[in-house]
């Protein structure tokens, strides 16, 4: 598959928000401070992550048939190694804080599990790999962009008492991830092969 197959799948049909449902917790958080930084720390973080357990992966489970492990390696030494490189960057200087704070933070969550997990069991190559989870963290940021939009589009528009809040939400993020899962793989494949 071409890299740019990976990227539209992993942005669109393989969504982690809105098709998986990882990192939702802070996906529901009202304040966001700095949207540009967020993807950038969220980027390097599942870059690191993702090409760390990817590596396990091929290098060390996969030959000794030990796939099966790849939770705990990750548990044991991928979240370790890169909380310590984010904790690293935040300490780095004025440029770098922000982003490795936002970085630290976002180091042990369920979005980066998932994005590791998926991209190592995705069978890609390297580069491949480097995609997927770069396009996975964009993804996961447009989705954010989207339903943040949506929530200040549905607060100011005049809707039943029932459906104000919460409800218009949930509806709402519900249709969208039906939107981003139609574009289905298959069609994304037959189109840019």
């Amino acid at each position: 598959m071409s890299y740019l197959g990976i990227v539209l799948i992993s942005v669109f049909s393989a969504n982690v928000l809105l098709v998986y449902g990882l990192g939702v917790c802070p996906a529901v958080k009202r304040e966001r401070k700095s949207p540009l930084s967020a993807l950038v720390a969220l980027t390097l973080t599942n870059l690191m992550a993702a090409l760390l357990l990817w590596s396990i992966r091929v290098l060390v489970l996969a030959p000794l048939g030990l796939s099966a492990l790849e939770p705990i390696m990750f548990m044991a030494l991928v979240a370790p190694l890169v909380k310590y490189a984010a904790r690293a960057g935040a300490n780095a200087g004025a440029v770098f804080a922000k982003i490795g704070a936002l970085a630290d933070e976002s180091a042990v969550s369920c979005l980066v599990f998932g994005v590791a997990l998926t991209t190592a069991r995705s069978d890609y190559g390297f580069f491949a790999a480097v995609a997927s989870s770069a396009a996975a963290s964009f993804g996961y940021w447009a989705a954010l962009v989207l339903l943040d939009a949506l929530r200040e589009r549905l607060e100011l528009a005049d809707l039943p008492v029932a459906m104000r809040g919460a409800p218009a939400i949930l509806a709402s993020a519900g249709l969208m991830a039906m939107a981003f899962m139609g574009i289905d793989a298959g069609f994304i494949r037959n189109m840019v092969g």
